[in-house]
């Protein structure tokens, strides 16, 4: 009984990892994992009297898997101990997968409701969130650093770090709830409504491709005609949202939110002002983005200046847009630009800002660059340099106007993976060095290789790769057949296959919920599943 409140226990905070952190020794621990560790010798005491499945083949894969991962941390060039402590995650995550092989059905029946009510709960703050409830931002500031939008639109990050790992954390309970709802199908249909209208506010498109995959999975087992409600049902849902909503028919037509803010400016290329003193340049500006800019939306023209090029200094003032400017519409603004006080060179960039949601610069949009002289008191009636003697335009700095794409991302890993092709750049060490690989001396490190797979190459080479495609590969020949005889096993398979599709275009694995999520998976693939159809949770 111990073991199930513990597995339960875990699995209904899955999808809800708080930010902050706890010292553990040399290392940091979130709190998830910190609930873990004691549940996980919990497991190992209660079923001490049963043997390990150590010789089921995916379980063995995953062992090989955290082995080279504690290799490549070993030698890894940048902070092994950092990249120790996620080579220790996936340690965990083999042995989380071993001692679930070997807890007893019933035990795993509790968890997968667990699973299905956490992710329902993930789903209901998605919709609220979406519904623009504004109310839980506080809240889900526990669990994320900054709210998401694209385009100005909210994107639910449903009690997670960012919204795909909510939107997989629904996708789980989404595929855990529809076999369950099996008997019920009124029911059933309902609750694949509401999930699906969850995960649609998340706007992660990888997540709704492999739902509809995993549900297409799911109904390949079941016979009769109801075998494609649920698909039938979610494919309605986003159908639906992606035709009355913006957002969806934008996120579907291109990669990244500098399809939606994109601009081009025109002004003069080169100032000399007095010291503070304040004027108006007129800035024409062009939308070639595939969105209007909506005055309504406050959506307006500023500036960044930056001495030597390099130091931020200030953002101006804000230029309302006289007008909606429609994709191809240019509009003439009068800006009020303030020298600074200092006399010196500065780097003059314009750039349009949606308020509370992002500068256009920050979706990786260049922004207009002009040259400012402030010329001190004694200068002011001395004639200007001739343009020969002129100071050249500086370039504009890299901490601005870079935001790489998938496709820019992915061929960093590739690159990554040409360059250290046995045992990768360590675990965890793409995002704190892919900016560097692409030459950028600022970057945000926060970013993933947005492919499982590519990630996994990158930081873990080739071995590493291989070991967990034989895991994936070898749970998926054991699921297949034991997916008829079990809905445990049915689950399971769903899940990782949800997780291999969206694994295409995200990553998961570095975040503590979804590496127990996959072990858990793994290790109810890994158990033996004997005798007739044993369906019915």
């Amino acid at each position: 009984m111990i073991a199930r409140v513990c597995l339960v226990v875990l699995l209904l905070i899955a999808p809800f990892e708080p930010r902050f952190t706890l010292p553990a020794g040399f290392f940091r621990l979130s709190l998830l994992e910190a609930i873990a560790l004691p549940c996980f010798a919990v497991f190992a005491f209660t079923s001490r009297r049963r043997p390990m499945r150590l010789d089921a083949p995916p379980l063995l894969a995953l062992c090989l898997l955290a082995g080279v991962a504690l290799v490549s941390a070993g030698l890894a060039d940048l902070e092994p101990g950092r990249a120790l402590k996620f080579a220790l995650r996936l340690g965990a995550m083999a042995a989380f997968a071993a001692l679930v092989s070997r807890l007893d059905a019933l035990d795993l029946k509790w968890g997968f409701r667990a699973l299905a009510l956490s992710g329902t709960c993930a789903a209901i703050l998605a919709i609220a969130e979406g519904l623009g409830l504004r109310a839980l931002d506080a809240f889900l500031g526990t669990f994320r650093e900054i709210p998401f939008n694209v385009a100005g639109l909210r994107r639910a990050s449903a009690g997670s770090e960012y919204p795909n790992l909510g939107a997989a954390m629904i996708v789980y309970a989404l595929l855990t709830g529809v076999t369950l709802l099996r008997a019920r199908p009124w029911i059933r249909a309902a609750f694949v409504a509401v999930m699906t209208l969850g995960l649609a506010f998340t706007y992660s498109r990888g997540a709704w491709l492999a739902g509809f995959v995993a549900l297409l999975t799911l109904g390949w087992f079941e016979r009769g005609v109801r075998r494609l409600l649920p698909s039938s049902a979610y494919l309605g849902v986003l159908t639906l949202l992606a035709a009355s909503e913006e957002i969806s028919r934008l996120r579907f037509g291109g990669e990244n939110a500098n399809d939606f803010y994109a601009a081009t400016y025109q002004s003069v290329e080169r100032l000399e002002l007095r010291p503070s003193e304040r004027v108006v340049v007129p800035v024409t500006v062009r939308n070639v983005g595939r969105r209007p800019w909506r005055a309504a939306e406050e959506i307006h023209l500023s500036y960044h200046l930056y001495e030597h090029s390099r130091r931020p200094l200030v953002d101006g003032p804000r230029t309302d847009l006289p007008r909606d400017v429609g994709p191809g519409d240019s509009v003439m603004l009068e800006a009020i630009l303030r020298a600074p006080a200092k006399p010196g060179e500065y780097l003059l960039m314009w750039d349009m800002v949606h308020e509370d949601t992002t500068w256009f610069s920050g979706q990786g949009i260049k922004p207009g660059t002009a040259h400012l002289r402030v010329k001190d008191d004694s200068s002011v009636s001395a004639p200007a340099p001739p343009p020969s003697e002129a100071a050249p335009m500086a370039a504009i700095p890299d901490t601005l106007a870079w935001r790489p794409s998938r496709l820019d991302l992915w061929k960093i890993a590739l690159r990554m993976w040409a360059e250290n092709p046995l045992l990768g750049v360590g675990p965890d060490n793409y995002r704190w060095m892919y900016g560097t690989v692409a030459g950028k001396s600022v970057f945000d490190t926060r970013v993933f290789a947005n492919n499982l797979f590519l990630e996994l190459a990158a930081t873990l080479g080739t071995l590493g790769l291989a070991a967990f495609g034989a895991a994936v590969a070898l749970a998926l020949h054991a699921g297949v057949p034991a997916a008829g005889r079990s809905d445990l096993s049915l689950i399971a398979l769903s899940i990782l296959v949800a997780v291999v599709v969206h694994g295409l275009a995200d990553y998961l694995l570095a975040f503590t919920g979804h590496y127990l999520v996959f072990g858990f998976v793994m290790g109810v693939l890994s158990r033996p599943v004997a005798g007739p159809a044993a369906h019915g949770l």
